[in-house]
């Protein structure tokens, strides 16, 4: 039997383990700047988010100094320019979402399932898009779910693009969380039929009653820009159904890869 949370005197979860408790303070003081959900000065920062004035001064001194945040009139603090270097990933992941996005709508349009764009993070997939069901019951996705490539059909796409030896370690290298639904022979399986037809099926690794369709993003010159996936019940991929849904699916990822190319955005490593 699993163990249960510890909790605290109050109920709540325990903190994990391995944190520096004054690096969140200073990150729910970023964020609270960013977000403008108080008024931005050192006394206002301290009283809505419970953390001592004399820890808020030092903090946002601190942002002040790696030119993370300027200062303004009447002691507030804003963002400042100082950011925009460490924005550039970002910024080209906003192309990449602009260009992809009315090919993924169409495509939940079509198929009536939920469509999403994946990109490779590390040994792990990270979703930055996602083009919901029209439908009133369907599955649905989250935009900034991080899951290991061992999981699912689009970590499989993503693995597919990549040299033998890396997928490999890659899936050495996986959590136990992925092995809890499935084997690793079903997700050498699905790398293998990725690799072969361009796309692949998953039925149920990452939840039994989640079942996917992916197909890798791949542009010229062996630019792996990540995997488009269909997100729906059993049923949705019934044997009569899967032609055509494979058919809208590779055809969407080809014109996405396409016009990311005109774009400028291949040719990258894919590592997100």
């Amino acid at each position: 039997m699993r163990a249960k949370k510890k909790t605290t005197a109050a109920g709540a979860a325990a903190a994990p383990a391995h944190i520096v408790p004054v690096l969140l303070k200073a990150l729910r003081v970023f964020a609270a700047i960013a977000r403008g959900e108080t008024e931005p000065t050192t006394k206002g920062l301290a009283v809505t988010l419970g953390i001592s004035p004399t820890t808020c001064y030092r903090i946002l001194q601190s942002f002040l100094a790696g030119g993370w945040l300027r200062a303004g009139a009447g002691g507030t603090f804003g963002l400042s320019l100082g950011l925009v270097p460490l924005m550039h990933p970002l910024l080209r992941h906003e192309l990449l979402i602009d260009t992809i996005r009315e090919p993924l709508t169409a495509l939940a349009r079509a198929t009536g399932m939920t469509a999403k764009l994946s990109i490779r993070q590390g040994d792990s997939a990270v979703t930055v898009f996602v083009a919901s069901s029209p439908r009133a019951t369907a599955i649905s996705s989250q935009v900034g779910a991080v899951f290991p490539l061992a999981l699912g059909s689009s970590g499989a796409a993503i693995l597919a693009a990549l040299p033998e030896a890396e997928a490999a370690r890659i899936l050495d290298a996986a959590p136990a969380e992925a092995w809890r639904y499935q084997k690793r022979a079903a997700a050498e399986r699905r790398v293998r039929e990725c690799r072969r037809a361009g796309c692949c099926f998953d039925t149920g690794s990452y939840q039994p009653q989640l079942h996917t369709a992916s197909a890798t993003v791949q542009a010229a010159q062996h630019g792996l820009l990540g995997s488009i996936t269909l997100l729906g019940f059993p049923h949705d991929f019934a044997p009569e159904s899967r032609p055509s849904l494979l058919r809208e699916l590779k055809f969407t990822a080809g014109g996405c890869a396409r016009l990311l190319e005109s774009q400028g955005l291949a040719g990258g490593d894919g590592t997100g």
